[in-house]
């Protein structure tokens, strides 16, 4: 099955989620939010990706928290391309218990970021809240990262 669609000549690879499995949407989630791909992409691309996975009220949170077009232009012009693989997604310790409703995980990624200057590879990842919504899980909130 292939994934979320992404610009013709981008390594960004999202899954396509089980949304019947929280850990599914949040990975998938998670590789759309914080993959760049600033070569190919669009400013806007990143939303694009993150609206299957996430609830109307967080898209329009991500819609006013895009990157400012200075920002976008110097990433362009820096040709950044960062790509985010996940490790696991676990419960966070300390997270209320999963309920029908809302479920919390936690991502936990490999990062490697290219430039003409080099690659940098680091750790990253995120803890995210999920609600059941129509029969299905989708992102509700960042909670940190």
């Amino acid at each position: 099955m292939p994934g979320i669609a992404v610009p013709a000549g981008s390594p960004v690879r999202v899954p396509r989620p089980d949304y019947a499995r929280p850990p599914s949407v949040a990975a998938a989630f998670y590789i759309a939010w914080a993959s760049t791909d600033a070569v190919h992409d669009q400013p806007g691309t990143y939303l694009a990706l993150c609206a299957p996975l996430v609830t109307p009220a967080l898209e329009r949170q991500l819609a006013a928290s895009q990157p400012a077009p200075a920002a976008w232009q110097a990433m362009h012009r820096a040709r950044l391309v960062s790509l985010v693989r996940v490790q696991a997604v676990t419960r966070p310790d300390g997270a209320p218990a999963p309920s029908a409703a809302v479920v919390y995980l936690r991502v936990y990624a490999t990062r490697l970021t290219t430039t003409p200057a080099g690659r940098q590879v680091a750790s990253d990842g995120i803890t995210v809240q999920l609600t059941s919504s129509g029969g299905r899980w989708l992102v509700s909130a960042v909670l940190f990262y």
